[in-house]
């Protein structure tokens, strides 16, 4: 009798244990769910921002290019080193500037009709630096760079604009994903 008990007892608390492990994947399928579902959309913002940023940074150094030659006086020998660093610095700026504001806000549209304004003039801000840095190193001359950097702005911003309204057509995010939380516990 008392190894039934036993047993009994043993099979109750398999029960209780495989119920609360049950309960227990449940709890967590839902999270990871939850999880997945951010991630992809954050896996999404980094992979169509990747394919943005090469359409824009082609069609931007192509019109850099053309502006070193006629503007800066460039020379066939330095031609290989303005084009790998103003390639390199533009294509972090500009992929890190779109995803910070992608992944920044909850909305994808933070500032309603004011958002495609407000990014243009933010990486206006940024891409205007990297110009003028640029322009002064190849040059050392700051009103040769302060002209490269402004006719350079006219054009980028065009092409970012262009850039910006064809992937939002071509590939639209519609909710952006909710930004990561730390949770601290006093």
């Amino acid at each position: 009798m008392a190894v039934r008990r036993q047993r009994r007892r043993h099979v109750g608390a398999l029960a209780l244990v495989l119920a609360a492990g049950l309960w227990l994947s449940s709890v967590s399928q839902a999270s990871a769910q939850t999880q997945a579902t951010a991630d992809t959309g954050m896996s999404e913002v980094w992979e169509r921002n990747l394919y943005k940023t090469l359409t824009y940074e082609v069609m931007a150094n192509g019109f850099d290019i053309v502006l070193y030659g006629a503007m800066l006086g460039g020379t066939v020998a330095a031609a290989p080193a303005f084009i790998l660093t103003n390639a390199a610095l533009s294509t972090v700026a500009y992929y890190t500037h779109e995803t910070a504001w992608d992944l920044g806000f909850s909305d994808p549209q933070p500032l309603g009709g004011w958002t495609l304004p407000a990014r243009a003039t933010s990486f206006r801000v940024v891409s205007s630096a990297k110009n003028y840095g640029l322009g002064l190193l190849f040059t050392a001359d700051p009103a040769t760079a302060a002209g490269f950097t402004a006719v350079s702005a006219v054009g980028d911003l065009s092409i970012y604009l262009i850039n910006d309204l064809a992937w939002s057509l071509y590939w639209p995010i519609n909710a952006a994903p909710e930004p990561h939380t730390v949770e601290i516990a006093y």
